[in-house]
């Protein structure tokens, strides 16, 4: 799960994203999709839990981006079967994968956006920083991905973080709001 996404090799130097990292961040977007089309505290956890483990047979796989996606050939499916054979509760594991993968439930459908999501606030957030690469793929994001979106939430979160400054969660809480902590900048 340490393993970096391939898509560095087209966005540049991006330590901090790992598929572990990955995967974190769509749990935690999966849970406040799904609360936000109005389902269960406990529809949001597996919403989170499913986000955990979406991407787990990339462990055994490798992560294919966009383009080595056109020249290869994954099996995720054997992936997942070896990652949970003989383990007792390895069917319900896989059976998570694949109501992911098929996208036929409401949670599964949170946590698809979720992964869309995750992906587009890492580019939005490299275009901030300067790379024009992560920019063209945030716009084209826009005009490819976010249609295909299946909840509403997710298309409303999208259309916040394009207008909001990456950094403006604690800057306006720590800096704006209160004033700049002088103490500890000058401590």
């Amino acid at each position: 799960m340490l393993m970096q996404r391939n898509h560095i090799r087209n966005l540049g130097n991006i330590s901090f994203d790992t598929i572990a990292s990955h995967s974190f961040h769509v749990a935690n977007i999966a849970y406040c999709i799904a609360r936000m089309e109005g389902m269960s505290h406990e529809d949001g956890l597996r919403a989170m839990s499913m986000g955990v483990i979406h991407d787990l047979a990339e462990a055994r796989t490798g992560d294919n981006d966009f383009i080595s996606k056109n020249y290869t050939t994954m099996n995720e499916k054997k992936a997942v079967e070896d990652q949970f054979s003989g383990i007792k509760f390895g069917n319900d594991l896989k059976n998570e994968i694949l109501e992911y993968e098929k996208r036929e439930t409401k949670v599964s459908k949170c946590v698809k956006d979720a992964d869309c999501l995750a992906q587009m606030y890492m580019e939005w957030t490299l275009s901030w920083q300067g790379n024009k690469l992560a920019e063209k793929w945030f716009r084209s994001d826009m005009k490819y991905r976010v249609p295909y979106l299946k909840t509403k939430s997710a298309k409303k979160l999208i259309a916040l973080i394009k207008k909001t400054d990456p950094q403006d969660w604690w800057w306006n809480q720590f800096v704006d709001n209160r004033g700049p902590n002088l103490k500890h900048l000058n401590g």
